[in-house]
């Protein structure tokens, strides 16, 4: 969604709040493209300091369809969004913070999507399970070890050791 902005510049020391919505449909982050769940319309509230500096707050969940690391269920994960930003609006054309690489204010539009996916890198979790003690897949006949207690061996042996694991066997007793 964009913002049109102009009408803040004339609001000097007034806090204004203005209701977004998040827009995208889908994000792609490590190379997997995510398809989002829910979302909700939210405020975002917008502090012009005398002409100088626009700060920008709000605060979302979004929700996005992962797969579970282990298993490859979907899982649902929210995200929360919480925006803190301040644009330098001194010189009458909007300018970001360089250090952070990452452009939302264009033409006098603010790009709330931007800064709304920038949040959502930063706060993705690293490992999605669907439940703390997922069992994931079976290693030996690939079914989900959560439904099915399919039986397999699934004892890995350090295969330098496999020869000491033959000489067990022979002396193995019943």
């Amino acid at each position: 969604m964009k913002l049109e902005l102009s009408f803040l510049l004339e609001k000097e020391n007034e806090t204004t709040d203005v209701s977004v919505s998040y827009d995208m449909t889908e994000i792609s982050i490590g190379g997997t493209t995510y398809k989002r769940s829910a979302s909700e319309p939210f405020n975002l509230t917008f502090y012009n300091d005398e002409g100088k500096k626009l700060y920008v707050s709000g605060s979302t969940k979004v929700s996005y369809v992962s797969p579970c690391d282990r298993c490859l269920e979907d899982v649902e994960v929210s995200v929360p969004v919480k925006i803190s930003e301040e644009f330098d609006i001194s010189d009458v054309t909007f300018s970001c913070n360089e250090e952070e690489g990452v452009i939302c204010i264009q033409d006098n539009e603010l790009d709330v999507d931007c800064l709304v996916v920038n949040e959502i890198l930063v706060n993705w979790p690293t490992k999605v399970l669907c439940k703390e003690d997922c069992k994931g897949i079976c290693p030996v006949c690939g079914k989900n070890r959560n439904l099915y207690d399919c039986g397999c061996d699934t004892v890995v042996l350090d295969p330098r050791m496999q020869q000491f694991q033959d000489v067990f066997k022979d002396f193995k007793e019943v």
